[in-house]
């Protein structure tokens, strides 16, 4: 069963066929796009079905993938990849008309929160392109740390290679600041 989670202003949902259009209106944005390594720019139709069906078809063991609703419905997504490696990884993605209201922030949140507390996972690792400061300023608040740098190539920029930050957060270190907090 696909673990549904409510925050204070999110549902954290399953994709449903449905959300076709907002998904492919909102990440087809190449401000949305550009920083988001497995995303092609222009994103069509066919990209966006692909991914729903995707998403609906891998095991909640190997990846789960949340739509970020909001109040204004549709608004973006975010995942757990590779749960069954010993490396899983946050990813997330926002409407560009919704950055700076700390949605990403609420959703990672409870998707970090979840991947200690119901999955067991003893660390949570992500990154970020280092020119995507926002997505890198959400991370630290969430207490990942150990920053290395790197290169990635977005598909939406043509195989450009860019400074790339990746973090990781322990489930000590999450405890921990759930403790301070």
């Amino acid at each position: 069963m696909f673990p549904e989670l409510k925050t204070k202003s999110l549902t954290l949902r399953q994709f449903k066929h449905t959300d076709l259009e907002p998904l492919c209106s909102h990440i087809n944005n190449f401000a949305v796009s550009k920083m988001l390594a497995e995303v092609p720019h222009p994103y069509t139709k066919e990209d966006g079905a692909w991914w729903i069906d995707f998403c609906q078809k891998t095991p909640l063991s190997e990846k789960i993938a949340w739509v970020i609703e909001t109040p204004a419905g549709f608004s973006g997504a975010i995942t757990l990849m590779k749960l069954n490696s010993d490396k899983p990884i946050l990813g997330y993605w926002l409407a560009e008309h919704l950055w700076g209201k700390g949605y990403v922030s609420e959703a990672a949140e409870a998707v970090v929160s979840y991947g200690f507390k119901t999955l067991g996972l003893p660390v949570i690792y992500s990154s970020a392109l280092e020119e995507n400061t926002a997505s890198l300023r959400i991370l630290g608040k969430l207490g990942f740390r150990k920053p290395v740098k790197g290169f990635a190539t977005p598909r939406s920029r043509g195989g450009e290679s860019l400074a790339d930050i990746s973090v990781s957060l322990t489930q000590e270190q999450w405890a921990t600041r759930l403790a301070e907090a």
